[in-house]
């Protein structure tokens, strides 16, 4: 049966977030166990066409009153009879049963983020961490849970070696914060960190050739196709090159005077960024007219590295490394 000062009876976390999403599923069954450890964890396809009759029986009273955690994953797929036998469950509670509920935002069903707030649920927010000056600030909170301190170069780092790939950079900030016993955490233990374990990130080839070090841009590439999956270099790197490229032009676009987080906020990418990209932007901004056709030629390879527009002219590892060299060169 419940104990006192056990967590709240129904949690729903409400957005799309997926690192926040899953840190509010694993604390919550985490606090809910350490209460009642006892407790029997169901999880409710939300999706299924039975999903009322699921859930129904999950949250049914037992003969001998276990107590049991259900969880539901995105209930705005829940079907007019999963919404009712969700309602119903979440106004009249059984007394042994916690739920575990997470909703992506938006319209779609929104009435039962509604109702289970009318029933008492804590609504956890894990909105989407929009790229730039709020990654940054998710990331100096991260270091901040672990109570360690990171440098800003160091931070620096690890988004140029890891991208904006949030998930990795949770995990190698709990990674470093875990492993390096110095306090603050500096750019030399984040470059350790990813030389030993992360693969060449697009990012950083991007900002070789966007600062016309094309030499260099040509050896990150080889690199990164001998350390990660050959078929997805290509399309990791002319998202990344197309993203620096956006990024660079915006920057170097804002207003005479502007604050380097304005132009921040306008570009949206970390403050930290705007020297770099200011620089690349000096490379640039007096050979416009090869830019606008490394822009056609970014465009054109995009879907060389996603299969091609025609049947049959797929490309094959080696030749997208080709038609990649071939791109980077251009900058030369």
């Amino acid at each position: 049966m419940p104990c006192l000062g056990v967590p709240n009876r129904i949690t729903i976390a409400v957005g799309n977030e997926t690192v926040l999403v899953d840190r509010v599923k694993v604390s919550t069954l985490a606090e809910v166990t350490k209460s009642v450890p006892e407790i029997t964890r169901i999880v409710v396809d939300a999706s299924h066409d039975e999903v009322s009759a699921n859930i129904a029986q999950a949250c049914a009273p037992t003969l001998f009153g276990e107590d049991v955690v259900v969880v539901i994953e995105g209930i705005d797929n829940l079907n007019d009879d999963g919404v009712d036998s969700l309602k119903a469950v979440m106004a009249d509670l059984p007394e042994n049963v916690w739920l575990l509920l997470t909703h992506p935002g938006g319209v779609k069903r929104k009435p039962l983020i509604d109702a289970a707030i009318k029933a008492g649920a804590e609504k956890i927010d894990c909105k989407e961490i929009k790229r730039g000056p709020d990654t940054a600030s998710f990331l100096i909170k991260e270091v901040t849970r672990h109570k360690r301190k990171m440098t800003p170069a160091a931070l620096n780092s690890l988004v140029e070696s890891l991208g904006q790939d949030l998930p990795a950079l949770t995990n190698a900030i709990g990674q470093l914060c875990s492993d390096v016993e110095e306090d603050p955490i500096d750019e030399i233990h984040v470059r350790a960190y990813c030389e030993g374990t992360a693969p060449i990130s697009g990012y950083a080839i991007s900002d070789s050739l966007w600062e016309k070090k094309t030499a260099d841009a040509i050896k990150l590439l080889r690199q990164n196709t001998l350390e990660s999956d050959a078929g997805r270099v290509g399309v990791t790197t002319i998202t990344a090159l197309a993203s620096g490229l956006r990024s660079m032009i915006l920057v170097g676009g804002s207003a005479p005077g502007a604050s380097d987080n304005e132009v921040a906020r306008e570009a949206g990418v970390p403050s930290w960024k705007v020297k770099t990209l200011r620089k690349q932007w000096s490379r640039w901004s007096g050979d416009q007219r090869k830019l606008a056709s490394l822009v056609v030629a970014l465009a054109e390879a995009d879907p060389a590295m996603k299969g091609g527009i025609k049947i049959g002219s797929a490309l094959d590892p080696e030749q997208k490394l080709f038609e990649l060299e071939k791109l980077v060169t251009r900058t030369h």
